[in-house]
């Protein structure tokens, strides 16, 4: 079976939304990184400057925790490469009206190659975004718990 315009369309909308969830998710692990990174990094200078070795201590091992995770996880980089995903996405959904099936196909199978890693658990909460907004809630996937955690911090 050959798979329709339409139904490419929503692969294309599908494959944006997607990157879309994934460059928030990434956003909103920077921004607590970033946080905890300063917060804990002002408790240990507190502590120090209190005279508390034993907070301080452990406020520094979570400073440098935080600085790891951050530079280990590399957001900025991935929010990056997330948001000229969803360009490309949205450049190919506003030409996707003038093509035809076949075309379609050929550019979203050459933009998929070079997509940004995904994470997993985000796929069914993207599909889930994409079946709201073309009003097909009977298509709806069931989400685990950790897919539906993932899907409120992104």
């Amino acid at each position: 079976m050959e798979t329709t315009k339409e139904q490419l369309q929503v692969d294309l909308r599908y494959a944006q939304r997607l990157c879309e969830r994934t460059a928030r998710f990434y956003r909103r692990i920077q921004t607590s990184l970033t946080f905890l990174t300063l917060l804990a990094g002002s408790g240990a200078i507190a502590a120090l400057s209190a005279q508390m070795p034993a907070s301080s201590t452990w406020l520094g091992i979570a400073f440098a925790l935080c600085g790891c995770l951050n530079m280990a996880i590399r957001p900025a980089e991935r929010i990056a490469a997330n948001d000229a995903d969803v360009r490309k996405y949205a450049a190919l959904l506003a030409k996707a009206h003038t093509l035809d099936a076949i075309a379609i196909a050929a550019l979203l199978s050459e933009a998929r190659q070079s997509d940004s890693n995904e994470i997993e658990p985000l796929r069914a909460v993207a599909y889930n975004d994409v079946m709201l907004e073309i009003n097909r809630p009977d298509a709806l996937i069931e989400l685990d718990h950790f897919q539906k955690l993932i899907g409120a911090l992104a």
